[in-house]
């Protein structure tokens, strides 16, 4: 649950409990016997990639709409 939500952060446990609780609910609709694979994919990316390089990306869009405004 910490890998998601984050360690240093206060409600990092809970906040990686509902993500985790999130993605086993959908993950086990798109395929019930394979969930437990998927949400340890996810895990693995959120380790080896980084958290704050999902959120850069994530925000790039939003970034790129701001720019455009100005």
């Amino acid at each position: 649950m910490l890998v998601l939500g984050g360690t240093g952060y206060l409600y990092g446990g809970l906040i990686g409990a509902v993500a985790f609780k999130i993605l086993q609910e959908f993950f086990s609709t798109l395929t019930p016997q394979y969930w437990q694979f998927w949400i340890g994919l996810v895990l693995v990316i959120v380790v080896l990639v980084g958290r704050e390089r999902i959120q850069s990306f994530v925000s790039w869009p939003a970034r790129i709409f701001a720019r455009s405004k100005t």
